[in-house]
């Protein structure tokens, strides 16, 4: 009776209520941390690009100084004093534009002066250094700025290919539950033959119809399907457990709404073609030539003379203290060039080629990686048709099983045939109606793996 109170509240649950693919996947998006850590992975390469701008800042420097001059008793007639205190206080600013490669610098000079007659020294001053050839439009400084920002684009497909593999494990054993509701299903039915099978024999043993080997027969398949029934609800209650956990979720509320059984009809495309136009771990190994081709760029520039134009504009004053000197300024500018260059350039030739190396085993991997895709993509294109092939063929199976069962149970009836063939046909019926689900659930498997593969597991 136990039994039998298990078998209906399971039943009445799973049609009671379902899960679709689409709701199980957008519970595990919302509450499965791995999701959350992936989101912050992304998070983390915002902060890294940011990082990379600290370069424009604006940088504030401070120098202070004082210093005693004691003049000797011999020292030259040119030196007019015997003690001399000097305090200097600089004060700059400085800045890079990264869009340029230029920089500014804007500096302040006080320098006091204590001997026979106070003076003060004053100086204002403002720089400007402007790159002509090694880094030209800021091509150097922006380097981790460009190659951070690839990173990012980098980092969201290598999310979505986590993702899609982490998706694509859980929906596997979502595709489980649906086989073990339809196996708890099919053994329920046999179950439940078996118990009227056996009710049926003891009525005809009773009345003397039959031996007492059918009803021996008949009572060991019931025990048969009972123990089948049994071993079936503990793979689903368990697997039911387990998804609970996963998605945060009553256990009652845990039921797969999958049709096991319906046929995947994809669009036909250019396979290879569709591939290596679309797939993501291509994508990848773009950005990381758009990266290695970046990087090349500022190897070649910085192989180039470090040559620069400088622009410059000051003021100074000098009088005896420092309001003084304020008012008492002269104006300078100036203009130059200033040219640097390593002879050799051993440092930029060896990156140069080493980039360039990159290049190309980049793109041998390239090559590799959509001959693995494809291969796997295609393999799995014809394990679905052949699964779909044996799937018919089960269908097909099940009906001469279920014709077999009534056949044998005729001749039974009519005196013609044993209890142990109608018991036999209808354990065979049981067993293609497994093989059956089971075909379909690794088929339906196959079906998602090839929608990963492909890039279309969540449309």
């Amino acid at each position: 009776m136990k039994i039998l109170l298990i078998i209906g509240l399971l039943f009445s649950v799973i049609n009671a209520q379902a899960m679709t693919q689409k709701t199980f996947v957008e519970r595990l998006r919302a509450v499965h941390p791995f999701f959350k850590q992936q989101a912050l992975s992304s998070y983390i390469k915002h902060l890294e690009k940011q990082a990379t701008t600290a370069n424009e800042d604006w940088v504030i420097a401070v120098g202070s100084l004082y210093q005693n001059d004691n003049n000797a008793s011999d020292a030259s007639d040119a030196v007019n004093y015997e003690r001399l205190n000097t305090t200097s206080l600089d004060i700059s600013t400085s800045k890079k534009y990264t869009n340029t490669g230029g920089s500014v610098t804007l500096k302040h000079t006080w320098q006091d002066k204590n001997k026979e007659v106070d003076t003060t020294h004053n100086q204002f001053s403002l720089d400007y250094q402007h790159p002509l050839l090694r880094n030209k439009d800021g091509i150097n400084d922006r380097l981790s700025f460009d190659v951070a920002e690839i990173a990012i684009a980098e980092n969201t497909l290598n999310r979505l290919e986590a993702e899609k593999s982490f998706i694509l494990k859980k929906l596997m054993r979502f595709v489980d539950l649906a086989y073990a509701q339809a196996q708890q299903l099919i053994n329920q039915r046999r179950f439940f033959l078996s118990e009227k099978e056996l009710l049926l024999v003891k009525e005809k043993y009773e009345a003397s119809v039959v031996d007492k080997v059918d009803v021996l027969l008949q009572q060991d398949a019931h025990q048969k399907a009972k123990q089948q029934l049994l071993q079936a609800q503990q793979e689903l209650i368990l697997l039911r457990h387990e998804i609970a956990i996963t998605l945060e979720l009553n256990f009652e509320k845990i039921v797969a709404k999958i049709d096991l059984y319906k046929a995947y009809k994809p669009k036909k495309i250019a396979l290879k073609t569709y591939l290596a136009e679309n797939s993501r771990v291509l994508k990848i190994s773009d950005l990381k030539k758009s990266t290695l081709k970046r990087q090349l760029r500022s190897f070649k520039n910085q192989s180039k003379a470090d040559l620069n134009l400088n622009l410059g504009l000051s003021s100074a004053g000098e009088n005896n203290n420092y309001s003084n000197s304020l008012k008492n300024q002269s104006t300078t500018w100036k203009v130059g060039l200033n040219l640097n260059y390593p002879l050799g350039g051993i440092e930029s030739s060896s990156n140069i080629q080493k980039a360039v190396i990159q290049l190309e085993s980049l793109a041998q991997s390239k090559q590799e990686q959509l001959l693995d895709i494809y291969t796997q993509a295609r393999i799995l294109q014809e394990k679905n048709q052949l699964l779909w092939e044996i799937l018919t063929s089960n269908k097909m199976q099940i009906n001469i099983a279920k014709a077999r069962t009534t056949e044998e149970k005729k001749r039974y009836a009519n005196g013609n045939g044993e209890a142990s063939f109608v018991i036999n046909a209808q354990n065979n019926e049981q067993i293609v109606e497994l093989n059956y689900a089971q075909t379909a659930k690794n088929y339906q498997k196959s079906v998602l793996e090839f929608k990963a593969t492909i890039g279309q597991l969540v449309e």
